[in-house]
């Protein structure tokens, strides 16, 4: 079933602290419609946790080196046991040995989110230092890599349970940005603006992709292809997630059909008591109400919004 008609700014806003108000943790977001310039924004410049939605930054900065000529996006890198990282991907499920190249690994760390792919890309880079230095020299001092991904492998593939890692695994968010930072990185996105026009180009294409739906577009009716254009009910979305016990973040491009324009995003709940993994935790319904009412309040019609029933304000 589909929701009504597109929602006022008001209305639009009174939902936010709704879902924000009876939230166990801490809500944020930053949206904006690109062509008008008008935003939704809860808590935008407080640093998140981003979880995996940091990827998106770290593609950026290994777009930025290969354009450099430290490495070729055509390179072949060979997964070792000691990159294997466990939680989301494929990579630590399959044996060491595997060649793959670095536009593969970036693919791989983005429609997947796999963390194997992204610890290989950040030593690739030189290190979580030099990420950081890739962020600054992009224009976004404010994002944080705190540390490669911790995540034991599984034994599955990996012979006497080795580790991603030698050292225990840190505690602490694996990055932290404001979700008005994250906002502005999707915008310049959209604009070409990150490394060069075609670099941009690639990371949105690649974003398109992405295999998990059950975040901002969780209420959504459709979502259409990556090779087709939006529709009238299936709007396009370039994105990318991040799930952590008691953490969700969702942040990309939402594609309008119609010339209704590109709505630019960062979402994030933090801090939640239910920190469990399944698609019925209480960050997954969060992100989704929020995505609801972001596509609500730009949707351009004439038909009503394309959300389940119940998802929209009012």
């Amino acid at each position: 079933m589909t929701g009504g008609a597109a929602v006022t700014r008001d209305a639009a806003m009174a939902a936010i602290a709704a879902v924000a108000d009876r939230s166990s943790g801490t809500v944020g977001l930053a949206a904006r419609h690109l062509e008008s310039g008008e935003t939704l924004c809860w808590r935008d410049s407080e640093p998140f946790s981003t979880a995996s939605m940091i990827k998106v930054a770290i593609h950026a900065a290994v777009l930025r080196r290969a354009r450099a000529g430290q490495f070729s996006l055509d390179d072949e890198v060979t997964v070792r046991a000691g990159d294997m990282a466990g939680g989301s991907g494929v990579l630590a499920e399959l044996r060491p040995g595997l060649r793959c190249t670095v536009s593969d690994l970036c693919t791989l760390m983005i429609v997947v989110s796999d963390n194997t792919a992204t610890n290989m890309l950040i030593a690739l880079c030189g290190g979580t230092d030099a990420v950081n230095e890739d962020f600054a020299a992009l224009g976004f001092p404010g994002f944080r890599l705190n540390r490669p991904v911790s995540i034991p492998p599984p034994p599955l593939a990996v012979a006497d349970g080795a580790r991603a890692q030698d050292t225990p695994a840190p505690s602490g968010p694996l990055a932290t940005v404001s979700l008005g930072d994250f906002c502005e990185l999707m915008a310049r996105l959209h604009a070409g603006t990150v490394v060069d026009a075609a670099a941009s180009e690639q990371i949105v294409t690649v974003l398109r992709y992405q295999q998990h739906q059950a975040l901002f577009p969780r209420a959504w009716l459709a979502v259409a292809a990556p090779f087709h254009p939006p529709s009238g009910d299936a709007p396009g979305l370039a994105h990318k997630t991040g799930y952590v016990g008691g953490c969700r973040t969702d942040g990309g491009l939402l594609l309008l059909p119609d010339g209704g324009g590109t709505v630019a995003y960062a979402a994030a709940a933090d801090g939640l008591a239910d920190r469990s993994m399944t698609a019925l935790a209480e960050g997954d319904e969060i992100l989704g109400r929020l995505g609801a009412i972001v596509l609500a309040r730009w949707w351009p019609g004439p038909g009503p919004v394309p959300v389940r029933e119940g998802w929209l304000p009012g």
